[in-house]
């Protein structure tokens, strides 16, 4: 595979936020609020109102700050909390501004041959940029990047969903839609989404991530009926894997 621009996915794919799941990190934000409720009755709601977010909020608001403090109040109001659930969904999301994440191992050392090839990166997420620019800040890896892009910076709700996301990214770039590589986690946003632009796309499988879903994450899978070219070009357990298929 040659490419001249490779563009890489956050969560999952660079960084992960430790705990066993999505209910649990939403209970750890909540315990900063004062709010403890059971664990069982969390991951009910957490999954129900899941379910409401991408029936009735998604489809409108895609992968917006808004759209994620629109869920984070669905939650709340599954759990029969009452209040200003507005005011303490809009504080639950901000803690993605200065998200307390984890580097995986290799990612520097990938980041630095890749560079060392002459190849750009950049950074496509669906997380606020402010929390884009802190974790690479924080594990040092500010430096490897010449872009970074996430629904809000663009004033493209629906991210990397939507060709428009990645037709601004392929012209900042310089490049065409061949000559560039996504690397992402998620199938339906990070392997569809760029394989429908006309990206290359390297699906990441970590095994130490199995089975998890993220905020925002919206299938582990390959559902059935999928065009061939919506599949990705590779799939790897390891960034260290990428390095073989690049030239």
């Amino acid at each position: 595979m040659r490419v001249h621009v490779i563009f890489f996915d956050m969560d999952g794919t660079l960084v992960w936020v430790p705990g066993t799941g999505q209910a649990e990190w939403f209970a750890q934000r909540l315990a900063q609020f004062g709010v403890s409720p059971d664990r069982g009755q969390l991951a009910a709601a957490y999954t129900r109102a899941q379910e409401r977010w991408q029936r009735e909020i998604r489809p409108h608001l895609g992968f917006s700050t808004e759209s994620f403090v629109a869920w984070n109040r669905l939650i709340l109001h599954e759990l029969g909390l009452d209040g200003d659930l507005v005011s303490l969904a809009a504080e639950i999301q901000r803690y993605w501004e200065t998200p307390t994440d984890q580097v995986f191992a290799e990612v520097p050392e990938v980041l630095e041959q890749l560079r060392r090839r002459g190849i750009a990166l950049g950074i496509v997420s669906h997380r606020p940029i402010a929390g884009i620019e802190r974790s690479l800040e924080t594990h040092g890896l500010k430096e490897f990047f010449r872009w970074r892009a996430s629904p809000d910076s663009r004033g493209i709700a629906h991210g990397k969903l939507d060709q428009a996301f990645w037709n601004s990214l392929l012209k900042e770039a310089g490049v065409a839609p061949h000559e560039a590589l996504h690397v992402g986690d998620d199938f339906e946003t990070d392997i569809r989404g760029a394989r429908r632009a006309g990206l290359h796309a390297v699906w990441i499988e970590r095994p130490e991530l199995k089975d998890r879903f993220f905020p925002g994450r919206l299938g582990l899978g390959i559902p059935e009926g999928v065009p061939p070219h919506e599949h990705p070009c590779a799939r790897i357990a390891t960034l260290r894997e990428l390095l073989e298929l690049i030239k």
